[in-house]
């Protein structure tokens, strides 16, 4: 299942209903989904007190993706704390429009400035990394959710405008590969992709 940014709006996945047949012995003390929020922030850690606002205004929900956070190594966790939610990020760390085949940046190791995503999760979500995916996937995040439903994927994908040859498809492998794992549940990819010409509501490329 695909949830596609289409203008930097809020993106929004409603949890399926299911049976009560559906689950497994002893799965009762695992968590289901109720609302999965996404937007593109465009820089994150001046406006995480209006995200924190927009959580007392939203509520039920259990996962944020957020793209473009534009956070570096010298932002520490801690001030990136939520109450009532833990997160994975992952930050810039290479050079867009120069990366190699041998290096995450360029020759000179400039790292371009903004990009990166994270994900906040409701504390009370089983949840583990995709360790595979985030070190290989540039400015992308993914973790697994151990829900009542099964494994849930969610992936948090920025896509730069200016991204070089090199890590466009690093990032199309990446997201081949959680596409073709067959989990339990589904798959959730969302995020800014930056292609204008591709209609999403019919996957079709305009002109």
């Amino acid at each position: 299942m695909w949830i596609l940014d289409k203008q930097g709006s809020l993106c929004c996945w409603q949890e399926p209903k299911f049976s009560s047949s559906t689950r497994e012995a002893g799965e009762d003390e695992k968590k289901g989904l109720s609302n999965i929020f996404y937007a593109n922030a465009n820089g994150l850690f001046n406006k995480l007190n209006e995200l924190r606002n927009c959580l007392r205004t939203y509520e039920n929900i259990d996962i944020i993706c957020i793209t473009e956070t534009h956070f570096t190594p010298k932002i520490l966790d801690s001030e990136l704390h939520i109450e009532g939610f833990r997160f994975y990020r992952k930050d810039r760390d290479f050079n867009v429009v120069e990366g190699s085949e041998d290096s995450n940046s360029d020759l000179n190791g400039n790292i371009s400035d903004g990009g990166g995503s994270i994900i906040y999760y409701n504390e009370k979500l089983v949840v583990s990394p995709d360790d595979k995916f985030n070190k290989s996937a540039p400015d992308s995040v993914a973790i697994k959710i151990d829900s009542e439903y099964g494994e849930i994927e969610v992936a948090c994908i920025y896509r730069s405008m200016n991204l070089s040859k090199h890590f466009n498809k690093k990032l199309i492998s990446c997201i081949e590969n959680i596409g073709n794992v067959k989990n339990n549940f589904e798959t959730l990819i969302v995020g800014d992709f930056n292609l204008p010409d591709i209609c999403w509501e019919n996957c079709t490329l305009k002109g």
